[in-house]
């Protein structure tokens, strides 16, 4: 069926707008014994020092070219000359530091004490790795949808198609990432959205009414990953607004629509819903904290505020590394199995699940040990297999557990080639479960803070 772009139907102008986790990821390491495989790429060492001159040794972040990055800005005048040696004198420290541990142990071994060697070994003798605005607010559009005839309200962060993440971006002043890789999600992950050609004027997407959904958070069949339908009146003089998909279903029935499926797949999780016309699923919104700390500590909720009246919502934005290390920011929606959904105070969204064998979802690594920071278990941030432009980015997580073999000796590790590099010391899990962490640039995340 041919693929149907918004950029083939006028746009109204007017309209134009992740400790208790810690111990739901490491369960899956007593059951399963199936070492995650790494892509054969060229190691590299943290605790070597860096070489500036190369090219291919520099803290850089692509979003900005070859334009050099401070931790989580640009570098000022001298000030970059001022972190390389502040780097290198660290990177010096911890190996002297390192060194001088293996020794001790060395020689209280030889002198028998193995009983307080081995608690030397399980102490975790590494640093804290603290980075700055581990967490920072993000405040993202709200879409008006319906669901039964009651409003849901729902944000747009990824579309399979350019040109449509392009329109949804003008539509909601708010960048939506071109995402390739969510068109490829299997059938049994995608709920329905319909979009209407005509009709009754309103806030839709193309200017008319409002975009109806098929499902909504509490019920089985929901998902955030959603194919877009066409819905066109054949007599517009005639329409009505319809507020659900059983309506749409029924006007097609009754020869008063036409309904067009896309290959089109994006990425709208559901914020604030208006509950069922059953009474079976009530009314609410996500989970809300009351205050973002700087600590990086995820918390059991994910949204400061949701505004309907400003159509807005504010997420809490964690800070972690892309593959080639930049600063890369990302916010949690759902989660595919209830006890990660329920820890981070997100919504469950079991369709998902269908993303985890396939190339829809992508690998997203966290640490159970080690260095401690500001990741989700209390140890150092994640690192992302991919990242926003690339090819194979997918909002669509599948979590990977990192745990190093002997803390004690744990470094920072902050890209592909780090996790490379030290994958003999460390094991590698799937947690087995997929959680929806749409991504963001440095640029959007500091221009849309509250």
């Amino acid at each position: 069926m041919e693929q149907v772009l918004f950029t083939n139907f006028r746009i109204n102008p007017a309209m134009t707008k992740i400790r208790s986790l810690g111990v739901l990821l490491i369960l899956p390491l007593l059951s399963i014994s199936i070492v995650s495989a790494y892509v054969e790429i060229p190691s590299a060492n943290a605790l070597t020092k860096r070489d500036y001159t190369s090219p291919n040794d520099q803290h850089l972040t692509a979003l900005y070219g070859n334009t050099v990055v401070c931790g989580d800005h640009l570098c000022g005048p001298g000030e970059f000359s001022k972190l390389q040696q502040e780097l290198n004198d660290a990177q010096t420290k911890k190996t002297n530091t390192t060194m001088h541990q293996n020794s001790m142990i060395s020689n209280m071994t030889q002198q028998g004490t193995m009983s307080e060697t081995m608690s030397m070994q399980s102490q975790d003798l590494g640093s804290v790795l603290k980075l700055s605005n581990a967490n920072l607010p993000l405040v993202i559009p709200l879409v008006k949808g319906l669901y039964d005839g009651k409003d849901v309200y729902y944000i747009t962060t990824e579309a399979s198609d350019s040109n449509v993440a392009n329109d949804l971006g003008k539509f909601t002043n708010f960048p939506v990432t071109f995402a390739p890789a969510i068109g490829k999600a299997p059938a049994s992950a995608l709920a329905q959205i319909y979009v209407f050609k005509n009709g009754v004027t309103g806030t839709g997407v193309l200017g008319f009414q409002p975009n109806v959904v098929d499902s909504i958070p509490g019920e089985s069949k929901y998902s955030p990953l959603w194919k877009i339908n066409f819905v066109e009146w054949k007599d517009p003089t005639s329409a009505t607004v319809l507020g659900s998909d059983d309506d749409i279903i029924s006007a097609f029935s009754q020869g008063k629509v036409t309904i067009t499926p896309t290959n089109v797949v994006v990425n709208c999780p559901i914020v604030q819903w208006g509950g069922d016309k059953e009474g079976t699923i009530p009314a609410g919104h996500m989970k809300i904290r009351d205050a973002i700390t700087e600590s990086g500590d995820y918390g059991n909720a994910q949204v400061l505020n949701i505004d309907t009246q400003k159509m807005q919502v504010t997420f809490v934005t964690h800070r972690g590394f892309g593959p080639d290390g930049s600063t890369i920011y990302y916010i949690a929606t759902d989660a595919s199995q209830k006890g990660p959904a329920d820890a981070l105070g997100v919504v469950l969204a079991n369709k998902t699940q269908a993303t985890i064998t396939g190339s829809s979802s992508a690998d997203l690594y966290q640490f159970s040990n080690g260095i401690k920071g500001s990741g989700p278990l209390g140890f150092q941030s994640g690192v992302a297999g991919v990242k926003q432009g690339d090819p194979y980015y997918s909002p669509m997580w599948r979590i990977q557990v990192v745990t190093w073999k002997d803390p004690s000796i744990a470094t920072v590790l902050e890209n592909s080639h780090d996790l490379t590099s030290k994958s003999d010391l460390t094991t590698t899990m799937p947690a087995g479960f997929i959680v929806n962490c749409p991504f963001f640039g440095i640029y959007t995340v500091y221009a849309h803070m509250k």
